[in-house]
């Protein structure tokens, strides 16, 4: 009787050990690391194709046609060319200091209707807006296994924004104008997060966002298209919130003293309520300025 109740417990046993082990195997976290002590420079250049984008009351024409249904004009600016230029000394166990400076300008030219059908008037308008962003970042690099890793930075930002808007009845010299500028600092944070294959190849997500503080101005002549004649200018001290994102791939070619770094992506990036004016009867608004668009770059790392 005993012998059978041992052989039973024993099954029972086997039985329980054969299920367990059906469930598969157990997952084991990854490490988290820093890299080993290296010292080293890197260089960098960007080509950016962007485009600017606007929010608020940039509807500043408008055209009624036969059927009496008025056409608001919005700004629709062009896309151009800008830059970034960076580099960056890497220390210690995955620490850096990075600097970095983008640059983005473009002049666009549109000609439209504005009046009504019955007398319709050629409008000729210019638009320049222009961006400069000049960001100092101390970062630190983490490896999330052996392909994962995040390079989590916080440094500062300054930023200096302008628009320049432009227009006269086509064939007249005398023109209307409204001038934006935004001068802004402060304090910005970010994360670079990075999947990496042993070829060479990797994806990345980045985001960064800053708080800035600085002068908004502006003047603006009107003569009767915009708003009835007058000038007006102002100027206040305003908090302005910025975010910035990308995604893109990159592939890195390991060279005897250092690397060389591919590098392609889309750019998105938004300054919050950054523009304002006010013409002499108060037509005007707030607006965002923002910048969308791809790049292509490369850089340099060598090892000291």
């Amino acid at each position: 009787m005993n012998m059978k109740k041992t052989a039973l417990a024993v099954l029972a046993f086997g039985s329980s050990a054969v299920f367990a082990g059906a469930m598969g195997p157990v997952c084991t976290p990854g490490s988290v690391t820093i890299p080993c002590d290296r010292s080293g420079w890197d260089f960098g250049i960007q080509a950016l194709y962007l485009q600017p984008t606007y929010k608020g009351n940039v509807y500043l024409t408008n055209f009624v046609n036969a059927a009496g249904v008025t056409n608001w004009h919005d700004l629709d600016p062009d896309w151009g060319w800008g830059f970034k230029l960076e580099g960056a000394y890497h220390f210690n166990s995955g620490n850096d200091i990075n600097v970095n400076w983008y640059h983005y300008s473009k002049t666009t030219n549109h000609t439209v209707l504005i009046g009504d059908a019955d007398v319709p008037v050629s409008l000729s308008t210019q638009l320049k807006p222009k961006w400069d962003a000049v960001n100092l970042e101390f970062g630190q690099h983490v490896d999330f296994g052996e392909f994962k890793n995040i390079r989590f930075h916080g440094g500062v930002q300054y930023a200096r924004i302008s628009n320049d808007y432009y227009d006269n009845i086509t064939g007249t010299t005398p023109t209307e104008r409204i001038r934006t500028k935004y001068n802004g600092f402060g304090p910005r944070v970010g994360m670079d997060l990075s999947y990496d294959w042993s070829n060479g190849f990797a994806v990345y997500a980045n985001t960064a966002g800053a708080l800035l503080i600085g002068d908004s101005t502006f003047n603006t002549t009107t003569l009767g298209v915009i708003d009835p004649a007058g000038i007006s200018n102002g100027s206040n001290t305003i908090i302005v919130p910025e975010l910035e994102a990308k995604l893109g791939a990159k592939y890195t070619c390991a060279l005897a003293q250092g690397a060389l770094t591919l590098d392609v992506g889309y750019l998105w990036q938004n300054y919050f309520d950054a523009q304002s004016f006010l013409t002499a009867t108060r037509v005007g608004d707030d607006t965002d300025f923002g910048l969308q668009g791809p790049y292509i770059g490369i850089k340099y790392m060598g090892y000291v």
